[in-house]
């Protein structure tokens, strides 16, 4: 007559210990893949950001109205008196469909100033505009385009080298091309974003 075998406690403990081992590599794997995922969902949020304001100041950039006899038109830039961060001003012929009168010329103005919210936090990057069209008597409108910027830079290519501030109505005209340089966090860690955008030449 055959006994009934079952198995040893020894046997019991080896067991569980070998399906804690799977199972905590396993959470280990899946904590690890949803990690992953929410960093590059992120960063991707970040990024579209990035291409976004690239995309609406090199539209400006490329659309600057400057003339020497044009009286309030400009093109400068460099380093800022708040943060120690860099500007740019322009006049461009790119407006705002939100102005009063969204045709014409408006003067734009990008900077960084510290977020009113939580000084703490991360500066954030404003955009100015005021319309330059005569009779329209409005202020200026200010939006706060993107938080969590930490650096905003531009330089100026004047067709022989790069320079960190520019002033057309100082006889230089305009630059040739601009660079624009954005420094944004993510999940404490900086990701940087570079871009150059030409001024096309126009024939008087």
């Amino acid at each position: 007559m055959n006994e009934a075998k079952g198995f040893t406690l020894l046997e019991i403990l080896v067991a569980l210990a070998i399906t804690a081992i799977v199972l905590t590599s396993t959470y280990g794997v899946f904590a690890s893949l949803s990690s992953a995922k929410e960093e590059l969902e992120g960063d991707g949020e970040i990024y579209h950001q990035a291409r976004v304001l690239f995309d609406r100041m090199g539209r400006e950039i490329r659309s600057t109205y400057f003339r020497p006899t044009a009286r309030d038109t400009l093109f400068r830039g460099g380093e800022g008196d708040i943060l120690g961060q860099d500007y740019l001003e322009l006049t461009t012929t790119i407006t705002s469909p939100t102005l009063p009168r969204a045709s014409g010329i408006s003067q734009v103005r990008y900077e960084i100033r510290l977020n009113p919210d939580d000084r703490e936090a991360p500066p954030i990057l404003v955009r100015m505009e005021e319309s330059l069209l005569p009779g329209v008597n409005a202020e200026g409108m200010e939006h706060r385009l993107a938080a969590g910027i930490s650096r905003f830079g531009v330089r100026f290519f004047d067709g022989l080298e790069w320079r960190d501030e520019w002033n057309a109505t100082e006889g230089g005209g305009l630059p040739q091309m601009v660079e624009l340089f954005l420094e944004m966090e993510a999940a404490g860690r900086p990701l940087t974003f570079l871009t150059a955008i030409e001024i096309p030449r126009i024939e008087p």
